[in-house]
């Protein structure tokens, strides 16, 4: 749960490339993980979020930023609108990991 978090890190590749890894922190521990085209991470980063690893992580393997520095994550505040996704995740259960893609009426 990204929302969770309030800094985030880019930990691997490149967001100009669209290829990377970032790692989500509240309080000095690691909650939440996401990558774009380089998922083969994702189990890396759930076990440091399982662990409750300190945050920032350390960075695994290669494809490190030459900047890691950890930089606020920005959320809107709960209850404030904001524009309509793209992408909505569906159900409540966690185990489920379904997202249904929702089109922007033009």
């Amino acid at each position: 749960m990204p929302p969770f978090g309030d800094e985030i890190v880019f930990t691997q590749g490149s967001v100009k490339d669209r290829c990377f890894a970032a790692a989500y922190g509240r309080r000095g521990r690691i909650v939440a993980a996401v990558t774009f085209d380089h998922g083969k991470w994702l189990e890396y980063y759930a076990h440091l979020i399982e662990e409750s690893a300190p945050f920032p992580p350390p960075p695994p393997g290669w494809d490190r930023p030459d900047v890691m520095k950890p930089v606020p994550a920005e959320f809107p505040a709960p209850g404030v609108p904001t524009a309509i996704p793209d992408v909505v995740l569906t159900g409540h259960d966690p185990n489920e990991r379904r997202a249904e893609f929702r089109p922007r009426g033009h």
